[in-house]
This record gives structure tokens, C-alpha cells and sequence, in this order.
């Protein structure tokens, strides 16, 4: 395919640009790991603005935000222990994921599916959120979404370091990569400059704690420390030998994300 790309970028960088800008947009479902979908039993399922919702316990809601081409089921790990402390929690498969239709999706579109499930639930106590859902979350704060408290976990923040990486996977040339970016911005009626959690992050007043592994190699841990420096009050915690995915299936960082979450409360509950 590369190839194929690299020829077609000479000559035809128009057309080329506009298949790949639809490529870029477009969601891949991947297979649940084994045993990935057990935590649906006893979940109570529902359907918010024709996405796939779950919901488990009862109190303050938390609610988890998977990250791109992923899935609800992926933070299920999260959901016992939060539900253990008196919070009710609720996933959702974003358009273009999991059990919900679609094919296409962007950061701002993730964005306002987050900000469409948090209007259906009313109040949301917290965001705890994944790799893409972390840069989504950030926007959908910026467009007004209120919580108490946030986890990001492997969180991006540039688009436009997607986009190249992408570029570079497919084989187009700098000046389709560039035609393709003026494509998507216009469509989405926004810069990705403008995109970038690290812009929107100084205006943030919501506790935050992001978690990142030093041997992430889909996004390197400097990014998720980026996001901490630059948000107010944020802090951040390193881990090891996890990567991008198992992080998620990791017990320690289970048991800080929930600590942080719960950590006002606790406070009340001692007081």
C-alpha cells in the first residue's frame, strides 16, 4: 500500500488527499480479549444518542471513556472497585466502536458523544478515560462538560502527531499529509492546533491525575507528562513495563485511579 500511496501522492495529491482523509477518520473494531465481556453481566444496557450504554451500581456517577478503534469493556477492570465504593459507573461504546453503528470518527466527535451520554446521565461526579478519551475529555471540558474529578491514562495531545504517524504508515507524501489535515479542519470547523489538550489544559480547574507508562509506544510517556505540567494542579504517575493496553489490566493502576477518584470523598465520609 505504501507504494501504491507514494505513487498516487505525485500523481493525483487531490484525490489521494481525499481518500485518506476519509481513511483517517475511519474506526476499526478490534476483537474483545478473552473474558473481556464478562463484566456486561448484571450491567443494566442502554442506548444514548444511538450509542451502546452500560451502567453498574448506584451514587455518584463515573463515567469511562475508551480511547481510539477501543471499546467500553476495555476499562471493565474499573468497574467493581469503583462500584465497590458506592459509585455508580457507566461505559459506552463511542460511534464507530464497539456494539454501537458507525464507521467514522474524530477527536471533537468524541468529544460530543462524551458530552451527549454526560447530558443524558445529568450530573457526573468524574471522567476516568483512556488514551484518546483522555485528549477528548479535555476538549469536552473546554466546551463546558463539568466533574469533580478526572484520571487520564495514556493520554495524546497533538492530532496532528496521529496524523502523521498515519501519513508515514500509509506512505503519502508531506504535501498530501498537509492537503489531508486542510480536509479534515474544514469538514470539523477547527484547527487540530486548536485540538491539542495541552492548549485547553492551562484553563483547567478539575483535579486531575494522569497515569502513563515509560514504555508506551503508542504514546510516549513525554506527552502524558506534557498534559500534567500543563494543567493546573495535575499530577502524575510513571509506571513500568505496561505499554498502552495492559496498563489498563494492571491491579496497582487500578487501585491509584480509583484512590484518586475517591479521595474527596473518603475525606467526607471521615470527617
Amino acid at each position: 500500500m505504501r507504494s501504491i500511496s507514494s505513487t498516487a501522492s505525485r500523481i493525483a495529491p487531490g484525490l489521494t488527499s481525499l481518500v485518506a482523509a476519509q481513511l483517517f477518520r475511519r474506526t476499526s473494531r478490534k476483537l474483545a480479549r478473552a473474558g473481556e465481556r464478562d463484566v456486561l453481566r448484571g450491567a443494566t444496557e442502554t442506548t444514548v444518542a444511538g450509542m451502546k450504554t452500560w451502567s453498574w451500581g448506584e451514587g455518584p456517577t463515573i463515567l469511562l471513556v475508551h480511547g481510539w478503534n477501543g471499546r467500553a469493556t476495555q476499562l471493565g477492570g474499573f468497574v467493581s472497585p469503583l462500584v465497590s465504593r458506592g459509585y455508580r459507573v457507566v461505559a459506552f461504546d463511542a460511534v464507530g466502536h464497539g456494539e454501537s453503528p458507525g464507521d467514522f470518527l474524530s477527536l471533537p466527535e468524541l468529544a460530543s458523544c462524551i458530552r451527549e451520554v454526560a447530558a443524558d446521565l445529568g450530573d457526573v461526579y468524574g471522567v476516568l478515560a483512556h488514551s484518546l478519551g483522555g485528549a477528548a475529555t479535555t476538549l469536552a471540558l473546554s466546551q463546558g462538560l463539568q466533574v469533580e474529578r478526572a484520571v487520564f491514562i495514556s493520554p495524546p495531545s497533538d492530532p496532528r502527531e496521529f496524523l502523521r504517524i498515519f501519513s508515514g504508515a500509509i506512505g503519502i507524501s508531506d504535501e498530501v499529509r498537509a492537503r489531508v489535515q486542510a480536509r479534515v479542519e474544514r469538514r470539523l470547523g477547527v484547527t487540530m492546533k486548536s485540538m491539542q489538550a495541552t492548549v485547553h489544559a492551562p484553563s483547567m480547574r478539575v483535579p486531575l491525575l494522569v497515569i502513563h507508562d515509560q514504555d508506551d509506544k503508542e504514546v510516549p510517556v513525554q506527552v502524558g507528562r506534557s498534559v500534567a505540567e500543563a494543567w493546573p494542579g495535575a499530577e502524575l504517575i510513571v509506571s513500568r513495563g505496561l505499554g498502552h493496553q495492559r496498563i489498563l489490566r494492571d491491579e496497582a493502576v487500578r487501585n491509584v485511579a480509583v484512590s484518586f477518584i475517591d479521595a474527596a470523598e473518603r475525606r467526607k465520609r471521615a470527617a
